[in-house]
């Protein structure tokens, strides 16, 4: 993923850095940070989402109730330039635990996540940080 402020051609993938993800031997862990809400925000979540993928070139965002307990990201980011499709949609769920408060999830298996990992944990990390979220070790 390019930030905007890199130059003014759009993202094609061959920025990336790392390792493919389709080769033995990659290991990705969900991750997860303790938002400080008692109660999901839906419209703090959408404003954050936005302003992270505004960061972006060719990213965008859509923020969406998945459950009454759920609120999710998916972003949509340009595929590497070898790929077949165009684009990757990146998953960022906050879910509600009750009186526990709330937490902020990207897991591996949930949309393209695991295809563009590098590019997931970069948006989970800047919204975490957009809303001053910290990071759990579970």
């Amino acid at each position: 993923m390019r930030e905007r402020d890199e130059g003014p051609d759009d993202f094609d993938g061959d920025d990336l850095d790392g390792e493919d993800l389709g080769e033995e031997g990659f290991e990705a862990w969900d991750r997860t940070w303790k938002l400080p809400w008692r109660k999901l925000d839906e419209g703090a979540m959408r404003r954050a989402a936005e302003d992270v993928a505004s960061q972006f070139q060719g990213v965008s965002v859509k923020v969406v109730w998945e459950e009454d307990d759920c609120v999710t990201a998916f972003f949509t980011v340009p595929a590497e330039a070898e790929s077949a499709e165009h684009t990757r949609e990146v998953e960022v769920s906050a879910y509600s635990l009750g009186g526990d408060g709330v937490v902020l999830s990207l897991e591996v298996d949930a949309a393209d996540n695991e295809l563009c990992w590098e590019d997931a944990e970069r948006l989970a990390e800047d919204l975490a940080d957009a809303l001053d979220a910290g990071p759990l070790d579970l």
